[in-house]
């Protein structure tokens, strides 16, 4: 374990309103996550950070935290902020092999989400996660959007976005490239193919 990640977590002060968790998009329970890593409890530390969001770990990597969660935490008012970013990505890149998913009873609906960024594979795992059967159409030969095309390699490892792929075929989602909504297939048409919701990312 990295001495300075945990030393980062001691450096919390555990704030009864959490603005760090206020500036976060996504709302992460920051303090119930690093008190878990405190505690040398990484699973559920990991378990916590993926279900709020499945793209923790390229969060941890690619998103602006001096203005958001690290740029909201009281330390940063007279010194130095908790650098939540290096302790998210510690934990999630720890834990992405290992992650649970609890997987809800099939209710036998179908639903097509339609473009495979971040928002695509966001909705994809939780529609999973609750027991849906989903299908990923993805424009391009490769799934991943901007994580796979717009952000480059020394930012944003493939690796990384290969294993959410994987993890997308772990969860029992089918995944169809080169398959351009509109011109291949129109919503009207998956909806004939026993669609019964359709999400466009």
């Amino acid at each position: 374990m990295g001495v300075h990640v945990m030393d980062e977590a001691e450096r919390c002060l555990n704030c009864k309103k959490p603005m760090c968790q206020q500036g976060c998009p996504v709302h992460t329970p920051i303090p119930k996550i690093i008190q878990a890593f405190k505690d040398k409890k990484l699973a559920e530390a990991g378990n916590e950070l993926f279900e709020n969001n499945p793209l923790s770990v390229v969060c941890s990597i690619v998103c602006n935290h001096e203005k958001q969660c690290e740029g909201h935490c009281v330390l940063g008012k007279k010194g130095k902020p908790i650098h939540f970013s290096s302790i998210e990505n510690f934990i999630s890149e720890a834990w992405l092999e290992r992650r649970e998913t609890p997987m809800a009873e099939k209710k036998g609906i179908r639903a097509a989400v339609i473009g495979s960024g971040p928002a695509g594979i966001t909705v994809a795992v939780e529609l999973a996660k609750h027991g849906f059967d989903v299908t990923v159409f993805e424009s391009r030969d490769k799934i991943g959007g901007v994580m796979q095309y717009g952000i480059p390699e020394f930012r944003l490892p493939k690796k990384i976005v290969a294993g959410e792929v994987e993890k997308l075929s772990a969860l029992g989602v089918e995944v169809m490239t080169n398959m351009v909504i509109g011109r291949v297939l129109s919503v009207d048409e998956l909806m004939e193919m026993g669609f019964e919701a359709v999400f466009i990312g």
